[in-house]
């Protein structure tokens, strides 16, 4: 390989190094198309379910990256008319940034229990959208039509709505890495290694997104001519580690979700992590208890208003939680009837009867 490179004729390699910033933008450019690619065919295989907002948001953005990307090569290389590649490219923008936005958004509840703060980050994402997005299409039409009168505002406002893109993403990954620090702190003493590794990911995975954003924004402002590609490539690198973590941290509070030939049935979407953070008790068996009265007293009881009350102060003592069911007290009477009838023609007969009744009366209740 090295040979047949070293013999390159000398006309090539000049060529090559003169346009070396070509090879470059257009590498990126592939890098970026193949990530995309390669997320929303996994995207496919992963999910059992395609009716999710995160899966569709997820094929919106890897999608959007590659519709963005290949009308740029095609414009770069001034190999198609402006008109018909800024229309993919326009909306392959679109889908690209908002749509990821949007793929942040859809696992967001996974953290976050104030409905509050999920509303302010969907309304920031809207915003966003009207003030950034549609001014900067109408500014890029504007250029592309040429009317030279745009070149100056496009080139200022093209700054600006990445700006603001990166502050939203800085906005949304800080809400990500705060409530996961929250949560860790709930569940290190509680939950397994799994779902404390799940949060580390989460919180490394956030920083390295806000740092690539850094990047993005010194690579606008220093390197604008390397800034759609670079945009590409940060935006599909970004794409792929967000769907990794989120889907391990989807795993963590909603497991069976995710996975292909899972039989057992899904949990409700709403679920957050903090509902999980304490064990919930299981059932026991549930046991019944006479109280150590006689059956003259306990007829005689039955006819008095604190009845209930009496029974309640014995398992008071026994239970935190008490059960007595409404049928039982409502039969006292019947019982309170029979037994003073029993006791006026005094069969010995009658005494196994009424034991076996007054266990029937007897309360129950949860151990």
């Amino acid at each position: 390989m090295d040979t047949v490179m070293t013999s390159l004729p000398p006309q090539v390699g000049a060529i090559l190094m003169e346009n070396v910033s070509i090879i470059q933008i257009v590498s990126m450019f592939s890098i970026g198309a193949y990530n995309a690619l390669e997320t929303a065919i996994v995207a496919f295989d992963t999910f059992k379910h395609y009716r999710s907002l995160y899966f569709w948001s997820i094929q919106v953005a890897s999608w959007g990256i590659l519709v963005h990307a290949l009308p740029a090569m095609a414009r770069f290389v001034s190999q198609a008319s402006n008109l018909a590649t800024s229309i993919p490219f326009m909306i392959g923008w679109y889908a690209m940034v908002t749509g990821q936005a949007v793929v942040l958004y859809s696992r967001l509840h996974l953290l976050v229990s104030d409905m509050r703060k999920m509303r302010w980050v969907l309304w920031m994402i809207v915003i966003n959208i009207c003030i950034l997005h549609i001014p900067m299409t109408v500014l890029f039409f504007g250029l592309n039509n040429g009317d030279t009168r745009f070149a100056r505002p496009a080139a200022i406002f093209d700054r600006i709505q990445l700006t603001g893109f990166c502050i939203q993403d800085f906005v949304i990954c800080s809400i990500y890495i705060y409530e996961g620090i929250l949560a860790f702190k709930k569940i290190s003493t509680i939950r397994g290694r799994n779902s404390r590794s799940a949060i580390i990911h989460l919180l490394c995975i956030n920083i390295l997104v806000v740092f690539m954003n850094i990047l993005l924004l010194l690579a606008e402002y220093k390197l604008h001519y390397i800034q759609v590609s670079f945009k590409t490539v940060v935006y599909s690198i970004k794409l792929k580690l967000e769907f990794s973590v989120l889907n391990r941290l989807s795993l963590a509070v909603l497991p069976c979700t995710c996975k292909r030939g899972s039989s057992k049935p899904s949990r409700p979407s709403h679920q957050n992590i903090s509902d999980k953070s304490l064990p919930r008790p299981t059932a026991g068996p549930k046991m019944t208890l006479q109280p150590a009265v006689s059956p003259g007293e306990s007829s005689r009881r039955s006819f008095l208003p604190g009845c209930v009350g009496g029974h309640q102060t014995v398992l008071r003592e026994m239970s935190s939680e008490s059960i007595i069911s409404p049928g039982d007290i409502s039969d006292s009477g019947t019982l309170a009837e029979s037994h003073s009838s029993t006791h006026s023609t005094g069969s010995s007969e009658s005494l196994p009867a009424l034991q076996l009744s007054l266990s029937e009366f007897s309360p129950k209740f949860d151990v």
